[in-house]
């Protein structure tokens, strides 16, 4: 019954904790466990639960504890788009591949520079850190930024609930006797 009512709580959405959280604070108590000699498989039962994962998971999770001294998710380090980026993309016409091909031939000619991203890398960090309307303004430029904004647009309440003004002056002349 126990091996069902673990899979109903996956299968509704997880358990009462999000996996990182309660990685973060089972872990150690399951080492300290563990370093007693009392440590079941309850226990990992239990906290596969709670987190909404597989018992198999909580295992892993003890084993890179043991291993490698962490009781936290990996942090994975990923590229991030930077000013000097921003600017060579600016320079290439928001061509990702020429960007690549550049940096590429900058990791060449220097042995300071870190190492180049894989083209789908860049890809992938391009479409996460810049907007659509930057990366249609890079290619096509300024009109097609302009047609991917957003415009401040007002519910549509009744005719004249909301007078909007723009940056044109308009000689208007108000009668305010009559």
């Amino acid at each position: 019954m126990r091996d069902e009512e673990a899979a109903e709580v996956r299968e509704a959405g997880g358990g009462v904790f999000s996996p990182a959280l309660g990685q973060a604070a089972a872990v150690p108590r399951l080492l300290d466990l563990d370093g007693r000699g009392e440590l079941t498989p309850a226990h990992v039962r239990l906290v596969a639960m709670a987190v909404g994962r597989s018992e198999r998971t909580v295992w892993r999770w003890l084993a890179a504890a043991r291993s490698e001294g962490r009781t936290e998710r990996k942090v994975s380090k990923r590229f991030v788009v930077t000013a000097e980026i921003r600017r060579l993309l600016a320079f290439y016409g928001g061509n990702a591949s020429r960007l690549h091909e550049e940096l590429v031939r900058r990791a060449a000619e220097s042995q300071d520079s870190g190492p180049v991203p894989s083209l789908s890398t860049l890809h992938r960090a391009l479409r996460r850190d810049l907007t659509r309307s930057e990366r249609a303004g890079l290619r096509s430029g300024e009109a097609a930024r302009r047609a991917h904004d957003i415009f401040g647009k007002q519910p549509a309440l009744h005719r004249n609930a909301a007078w909007e003004g723009d940056h044109k002056h308009l000689p208007i002349e108000v009668d305010l006797e009559g």
